[in-house]
């Protein structure tokens, strides 16, 4: 493609296109359980408790399930622009944003395309997962900045020399720490093909035999591991939760039951092909490339000196592999491989692409008339869906069930407890004290343990406290009564939508629940 006068303005296009994407319609739609309950929940919990370093759902639960720097963009959100959907989803906006920059910054600096890598941001931003995960609060989006940062950074690292190489490698450190502050351990994932890359190019001890290599695993230790190290001396069994959550629940053990086993895997095919819709059409397109590629024996030859192709390669497979052989497995952590995956398809999507001789803008205007009402009615669908949920009726949405639940709440101070479903979010409307209870024999295994009905309304009676139940699904409602009758203890029962009720216990026998069995 020879037309390369890439002009402000179109760089301001793109900016201002990421910019809708990312922010019009962000604060529409209410919290969501469950994640945007966790993660909000445990934000507004930190910021009233002044806690920033400890993560706190609740006034007791401690919540080790995910490192802060989620929790310190909801905040720092909620600082800037007040108490609301928009200020808690403003920071994952933002990541959104510079991970899409990021994505075109990479490819230029793999293929000198100033096109290519305009289009490469671009493809990133309209494919449906980042597209999505950056509208919701998990700790992926801001991992997915912390991954391309890397990748950017090792891709200078391999092919600038001298002193500038090493300071690449010490940023390439520090976002590999940051990143272990986003998401912990899964930030090493892309690593891999990093690594693989290296092996292949036999390029390994040259890379890490440095004097410099001290000083950058300082770096990493310092940015992400010394909140783990700080955190495991400041909170009793922390470290070997940790270790249990972050990398042998996730990698080896089934114990968090998300996908296991290599059927599992499975769940990766429709999030990789309607994921990155709707640029996944041009694979299907070039088809014909891939199978005489793959093919080719000189091909393969051929991937040793060309790193480019190599290194995409690397960066989305082995990542992919990882995933796939992983216990846990969630279509959100396979976010980091669309960016070499938005990058090759640009690089598809370039190669039939009429050439232009002229600079003339109006020129490029006219060739790709098509192409740019396509793509404007795509991010004009996007838009639009996102606004069409904030209307979409779910039991998930925290703020239609605060305005069910806050008419029956007394004014004072009280404790709101779920029963197996969680409704964290509730703090974030402005619920005094929400805990979550089970009757599960084998619950999600928390940091925190999770108590039960009968354990709870013990600690009613003890403390004196006034105390709620908010229970969903029929058969559950039933036992929770039935628990509570067990004990003698009588209780109102208010129904509320999508089959939920709130039960108020009559705390009148406490000599028969004292020596009650749990």
């Amino acid at each position: 493609m020879s037309f390369k006068n890439v002009n402000f303005s179109t760089v301001l296009c793109l900016i201002i296109c990421l910019i809708i994407l990312a922010f019009l319609f962000q604060g529409s739609r209410g919290i969501w359980q469950p994640d945007e309950g966790y993660y909000t929940g445990t934000a507004v919990t930190m910021l009233a408790k002044d806690s920033l370093f400890i993560p706190y759902l609740g006034e007791h639960e401690i919540f080790l399930d995910k490192p802060p720097m989620i929790y310190w963009g909801i905040i720092a959100g909620l600082k800037l622009f007040g108490h609301s959907e928009f200020a808690v989803r403003f920071f994952h906006g933002l990541c959104f944003v510079l991970t899409s920059l990021t994505v075109g910054w990479l490819s230029y600096s793999m293929f000198k395309d100033k096109w290519l890598a305009l289009l490469s941001s671009l493809i990133y931003a309209t494919m449906v997962i980042p597209f999505i995960a950056a509208n919701f609060v998990t700790p992926d989006t801001i991992l997915a900045l912390w991954t391309t940062l890397s990748a950017l950074c090792f891709w200078k690292s391999v092919k600038i020399q001298g002193k500038t190489r090493i300071l690449w490698q010490m940023l390439l450190c520090g976002a590999v720490g940051l990143g272990f502050l986003a998401k912990g351990p899964a930030i090493l994932i892309p690593c891999g093909g990093m690594f693989v890359f290296l092996l292949i190019r036999k390029e390994i001890l040259r890379y890490f035999l440095s004097p410099w290599s001290l000083l950058g695993v300082l770096i990493f230790l310092v940015t992400g591991l010394s909140w783990y190290i700080w955190v495991g001396f400041k909170v009793p069994g922390a470290l070997s939760y940790f270790i249990d959550n972050q990398i042998l629940g996730r990698l080896i053990t089934e114990k968090y039951n998300r996908n296991p086993g290599f059927s599992g895997a499975l769940i990766y095919v429709p999030v990789l092909i309607f994921g990155s819709l709707p640029w996944s059409a041009i694979w299907l397109e070039k088809k014909g490339i891939f199978k005489s590629a793959l093919l080719s024996k000189q091909w393969w030859k051929e991937l040793s000196v060309k790193p480019e192709l190599l290194f995409l390669l690397c960066y989305f497979f082995v990542p992919l592999v990882i995933l796939c052989l992983a216990s846990s497995k969630l279509g959100l952590y396979a976010l980091p491989v669309f960016v070499p995956l938005a990058i090759a398809t640009a690089k598809l999507w370039i190669r039939k692409a009429p050439v232009i001789d002229s600079v003339s803008f109006s020129r490029f205007l006219k060739c790709y008339i098509r192409p740019i009402r396509l793509v404007s009615c795509w991010v004009f669908l996007l838009l639009i869906s996102k606004l069409a949920l904030a209307y979409y009726p779910t039991q998930d949405n925290m703020k239609t069930l605060w305005s069910q639940v806050n008419k029956h709440l007394p004014s004072g101070s009280y404790e709101l407890c779920t029963v197996d479903e969680r409704a964290d979010g509730l703090l974030f409307y402005g619920a005094y004290e929400v805990e979550h209870l089970t009757d599960d024999s084998n619950p999600y295994p928390t940091f925190t343990k999770t108590e039960t009905i009968l354990e709870e309304i013990k600690e009613f009676v003890k403390e004196n406290e006034t105390g709620f139940f908010l229970v969903i699904e029929d058969d559950d409602i039933v036992e929770a009564i039935n628990i509570l009758k067990k004990s003698d203890i009588e209780c109102r029962v208010v129904h509320l939508p999508y089959q939920r009720a709130m039960l108020f216990p009559c705390l009148k026998a406490k000599d028969n629940l004292s020596s009650s069995s749990i």
